[in-house]
């Protein structure tokens, strides 16, 4: 079922021996990515989301993204 409804995002980030991770799970979608340092993960966090809604035609800003920090 389609919404025309942007989904929330809240993604968990995690301190990695190397680097970061990031995972989040918005309904049926479950998103996860990494970097070697805190600027490229956030890259990698808005590029995962919007291919993640790419087929929906949602694109997403940074500022949309909610971060929930277990580091």
């Amino acid at each position: 079922m389609k919404t025309n409804v942007k989904p929330k995002i809240t993604v968990k980030i995690l301190k990695e021996e190397k680097g970061y991770g990031a995972t989040s799970k918005i309904g049926e979608k479950f998103i996860a990515t990494c970097g070697d340092t805190f600027d490229e993960l956030k890259e990698m966090i808005l590029d995962a989301v919007n291919l993640a809604f790419e087929e929906e035609g949602f694109v997403y800003s940074f500022e949309e993204i909610e971060l929930i920090y277990d580091i």
